[in-house]
């Protein structure tokens, strides 16, 4: 399983290359396909609004990419379980990267980013790799 942040979903959902080349096969090839924390959903929608407002697409292809989210194959995990861990984090991190963190902790897999940041994160036993 892959564990996908939002900045790998935008890109994907946009077809934004080179981000998104091969990533589709890699989830296609990993056994259990991707996983991300509910938080997806709406820090996709965040990037998307923000988008629109300046202008970058048009409310047309908003609307379909926040279709295509709620269609894309990804298992959403719930945040109760993740949160204490997730917050022995804070001193590094804000609570939304952190919950993709110990997600990738909790079930053993890689989680792919574009965000530097998160490869700098100590402290927690997930494989973190980053995107150019």
């Amino acid at each position: 399983m892959i564990v996908l942040d939002a900045s790998v979903v935008v890109d994907l959902l946009l077809d934004v290359p080179p981000h998104c080349t091969g990533i589709f096969e890699r989830i296609r090839r990993e056994p259990g396909g991707a996983a991300a924390p509910h938080l997806l959903d709406a820090e996709v929608g965040q990037v998307v609004r923000r988008l629109t407002l300046a202008r970058r697409i048009d409310a047309l292809r908003a609307r379909a990419v926040l279709r295509d989210l709620g269609e894309f194959s990804v298992v959403r995990y719930p945040h109760g379980p993740l949160l204490d861990r997730a917050f022995a984090l804070r001193d590094q991190v804000t609570m939304y990267d952190a919950l993709y963190i110990v997600l990738a902790e909790a079930l053993g897999a890689r989680l792919l980013s574009r965000d530097r940041a998160l490869g700098r994160v100590r402290g927690h036993q997930a494989r973190v790799e980053i995107l150019p």
